[in-house]
């Protein structure tokens, strides 16, 4: 048996098999993230323009006052005080179209899951109260699983419009953002989350202890996938576990699962962030690296129950000193870790022996191949760097397989 690292101030929050280099980098960040307790900022803003998302090759977020000065709620902020996105030209401004509504901001928008709840979705917590006279306005359109959240608010998706060239309104009302990446998350928004949760299930199913799993396995290469998945899956659903792809289900069902299950298992990514419309109290263990992303911590402070951090994912040295983005990199379950905590947690039986063949590693070398190869889309100005990467990755391949 082994005790997980707790972190003072996190009491509910539990780490298991993190280095101590790696304790220390979370204490340390402890001090820079926060839960308020206090509703975000809300302003008016007579004669506010907003813009499009994109212009000129850059993204833009925010409101202008009517003086063209930004308002300093309103832009993307991640992290202590890294602002996301550029301004608007001045040019733009001054020709805005006039509009003689008032308007509700919802921000920039975003068609990534996880960013799309933690920085589009939180700005709709004043909706309900200030908003139902306004036009909800985004300035990028979203795709159609972030409509699906939105119908969960009363009288919203429907009435959206995208932002396609300045507009000039005669009052827009900024709701300060209630989760901000890296930094700070209010517990409005997880009132707002647990709100429309009530509006997506139809009617109360009764809880379970049986563990739910949310698996990555049916994602495409450039979401980070997992080798050896699929055979966890099997493993498991043998446990008794229920074996869940989100992706391949509608928000509301999703919704209705996380306030069925008591414990819920899944690697680190933007389906853990669906916990935060749970209106029971969960035990959430998030299987990560020992890189941990403070906003699953942030989002797992806000909601009822105890969250286990599983440090099992590997990635093994495979010939090459080349990273890909963290968003690629596929990864490599570590069984021993993973099975350990399991049994610790009373997730799987004692006896439980997970027996499935070993880690195919040259199965994941060439998972690395064909994320380089698609990476080199992106990152044009490092592809002499990755060719010779594949290159060394290709060589160090067993032969005989």
């Amino acid at each position: 048996m082994y005790e997980p690292a707790v972190i003072e101030g996190w009491k509910k929050l539990r780490f298991h098999f993190f280095p101590e280099s790696q304790i220390r980098r979370l204490r340390d960040m402890s001090g820079d993230l926060s839960i308020s307790l206090v509703r975000p900022s809300l302003v008016e803003i007579p004669g506010g323009v907003t813009t499009q998302g994109a212009a000129d090759g850059k993204t833009i977020s925010g409101v202008y006052d009517r003086n063209n000065c930004l308002v300093a709620s309103s832009f993307r902020i991640r992290g202590k005080d890294g602002r996301v996105d550029g301004d608007a030209e001045p040019d733009d401004l001054s020709k805005a179209v006039r509009d003689e509504r008032d308007a509700y901001y919802l921000g920039r928008g975003s068609s990534h899951y996880g960013h799309f709840i933690l920085e589009t979705l939180s700005r709709a917590w004043a909706w309900n109260e200030f908003g139902r006279d306004r036009v909800p306005v985004l300035q990028s359109s979203v795709p159609q699983f972030a409509r699906a959240f939105l119908a969960l608010i009363p009288e919203l998706a429907e009435r959206i419009e995208i932002i396609s060239a300045p507009r000039r309104f005669r009052n827009i009302l900024v709701p300060g953002a209630s989760f901000v990446i890296a930094r700070e998350a209010h517990v409005e928004f997880k009132r707002m989350c647990e709100r429309m949760a009530g509006h997506a299930m139809i009617r109360s199913e009764p809880v379970t202890d049986q563990p739910l799993y949310l698996s990555r396995a049916g994602l495409s290469l450039s979401r980070r996938t997992l080798e050896g998945e699929t055979w966890l899956e099997r493993s498991l659903e043998r446990e008794g576990f229920l074996i869940v792809r989100p992706e391949t289900l509608p928000v509301a069902e999703q919704i209705a699962l996380v306030n069925r299950h008591r414990w819920i298992i899944s690697p680190q990514g933007s389906a853990c962030h669906t916990r935060l419309f749970s209106r029971i109290c969960t035990n959430f263990v998030t299987v990560t690296s020992d890189y941990l992303n403070p906003n699953y911590m942030l989002c797992d402070l806000l909601c009822e129950g105890t969250s286990h951090y599983l440090n099992a994912l590997a990635q093994p040295q495979i010939g090459t000193r080349v990273r890909l983005a963290r968003f690629w990199e596929p990864r490599l379950l570590d069984r021993v870790r993973l099975l350990g905590a399991l049994r610790q947690l009373g997730l799987v039986r004692n006896s439980a022996v997970f027996d499935d063949p070993a880690p195919d590693l040259n199965g994941y070398k060439l998972r690395w191949i064909e994320a380089a190869r698609a990476q080199m889309k992106t990152r044009p100005d490092d592809k002499k760097k990755l060719l010779e990467a594949i290159d060394e990755v290709t060589a160090s391949l067993d032969a005989t397989e």
